[in-house]
């Protein structure tokens, strides 16, 4: 008889295309709500994958260098090649332009942004820098015919 280990792997992989699929379904069976879901997902996802960062490194660092690092990791993981656009954390304001974006194809084909994933990596990300809250402002978006991917954060300043 064997044993059981009650350890989680460190990392589990599936195609993009699964992982779409499963973004599609909850925003189908769930519709604005799926979308929501999808966000919080990412938010979640961006903030423990930066805590997870930091430690590596200096916390001198100036903050839009740390950006700059986690961003750059994400790159290395295949949702997008993320360049920062604009970082005002004074204003309130972030930018970033998704290049080579894993949604685009769905964009397209939905004739609608499907980046609420990335918009809550990214609102994580600079959430576990700032410990402010950013939400969605604006986008451009493939599916309107924009010839970039961006999405704008500004940080709930109340």
């Amino acid at each position: 008889m064997s044993e059981h280990q009650n350890t989680i792997p460190n990392r589990i992989s599936f195609s993009a295309e699964n992982f779409l699929k499963i973004l599609e379904n909850l925003v189908n069976n769930f519709g604005s709500a799926g979308e929501s879901m999808i966000f919080q997902m990412g938010r979640d996802a961006g903030k423990q994958y930066t805590t997870g960062i930091l430690s590596e490194f200096n916390k001198e660092m100036e903050l839009q260098a740390l950006f700059e690092v986690v961003i750059n990791r994400v790159s290395g993981d295949g949702w997008a090649n993320m360049v920062l656009k604009e970082f005002d954390p004074q204003r309130g304001s972030v930018e970033v332009i998704l290049v080579d974006n894993v949604f685009e194809a769905m964009c397209l084909k939905l004739h609608m942004p499907q980046c609420f994933f990335l918009r809550g990596y990214i609102s994580g990300i600079i959430k576990e820098l700032t410990n402010m809250d950013y939400r969605f402002f604006s986008s451009q978006c493939y599916a309107n015919g924009d010839k970039d991917c961006s999405i704008r954060l500004i940080a709930d300043l109340d």
